[in-house]
């Protein structure tokens, strides 16, 4: 029986780490978290996009391919705050074509034997909630986000969605504008309440 394997997406600052650990401890699942703040290339890429872009998407890229690599050797079930789809969703947005080009080369090469997720939960937020997150967990790198940047990966990922679903993946989208799935127990179970039927089983406090 192929294990589950849960990703969950959204734009920057949405709470996918969050939900993530939650569900990590909940469904006794790996969990697998994307390496960010090690990107050695992530300050410069904020102060200059166009000029550190392309070494910021492939360093992404090269670190999310051997991190789901390896995720294959796990028996237990998996949840992810990433898909690795995404470093195609902010290439988009950031190389020229040229480079896209490129990038997109080299992520089909890697990518096309993964093991892919077979739920995807996307968390999305208002503009105005996204930001007092990005500002709540104060990562330096991220002060420099504009609201064009982030309003653009939103209208990414609802594309997305809207693919995964065309391809009868198991999808599940959740506007948490207002929600506090880690300090409320009630929102979190309400997220949990949604999962739950797709994995086949009950996971109650």
């Amino acid at each position: 029986m192929k294990k589950t394997f849960i990703a969950i997406e959204g734009p920057i600052g949405v709470g996918k780490t969050s939900l993530a650990h939650q569900l990590s401890k909940t469904l006794d699942f790996e969990e697998e978290r994307e390496v960010v703040e090690n990107n050695p290339f992530l300050s410069d890429f904020y102060d200059d996009i166009s000029k550190w872009s392309f070494q910021t998407e492939m360093f992404f890229l090269c670190n999310r391919y051997k991190q789901v690599q390896d995720l294959a050797q796990s028996n237990k079930g998996v949840v992810s705050d990433y898909h690795i789809f995404k470093n195609k969703i902010f290439a988009h947005n950031t190389l020229t074509t040229t480079e896209f080009n490129k990038f997109k080369r080299i992520y089909d090469i890697l990518t096309e034997d993964l093991i892919m997720p077979n739920i995807v939960v996307f968390l999305d937020a208002d503009l105005r909630v996204l930001k007092t997150r990005i500002a709540k967990r104060n990562r330096s790198f991220e002060h420099q986000i504009e609201d064009n940047y982030l309003l653009q990966l939103q209208d990414d990922y609802a594309s997305f969605y809207r693919s995964l679903q065309a391809q009868d993946v198991k999808t599940l989208y959740i506007n948490t504008s207002h929600l506090d799935f880690v300090n409320n127990k009630k929102d979190y179970q309400y997220i949990l309440n949604q999962i739950e039927p797709m994995i086949g089983g009950e996971f109650h406090d």
